[in-house]
């Protein structure tokens, strides 16, 4: 059986980071990735979405990419992750801190609360005991 993951990319270090495990978690078990991003006026979606590409490839796995052109993000990941049938869903776990405590975004916790399908939360540094 063939895992399907899709990974929330934006432009950011948390992002990268859940690509990055992504693409680790691919080459240990027959995945396929899904990395999707909701457009953002001032992010160049494809330079985005075309590094996460090359790490795949450079891993020698393909990814297919999605572009959602509007809506709340945590929506259109929702509505995507359904269409596309995703077995896992893997983000990055926002790096902005309040009252000194991990923070995993608005829109993390918005999936999180409205999603039956498994997510990962990828922070941007490993915990203990990472490799």
């Amino acid at each position: 059986m063939t895992l399907r993951v899709l990974v929330a990319i934006n432009d950011s270090a948390p992002a990268f980071a859940a690509a990055a495990l992504a693409v680790k978690l691919a080459k240990s078990y027959p995945a396929e990735l899904n990395f999707t991003t909701v457009s953002e006026p001032t992010v160049d979606k494809s330079a985005v979405l075309n590094h996460v590409a090359s790490l795949a490839l450079a891993a020698g796995l393909e990814a297919t990419t999605t572009v959602v052109e509007d809506g709340q993000p945590f929506e259109a990941l929702l509505a995507t992750a359904h269409e596309w049938r995703a077995d896992l869903i893997i983000m990055g776990r926002s790096d902005v801190r309040r009252f000194g405590q991990p923070y995993v975004g608005s829109q993390t916790e918005h999936l999180l609360e409205f999603t039956g399908i498994p997510v990962l939360v990828v922070p941007v540094t490993p915990g203990p005991g990472s490799t």
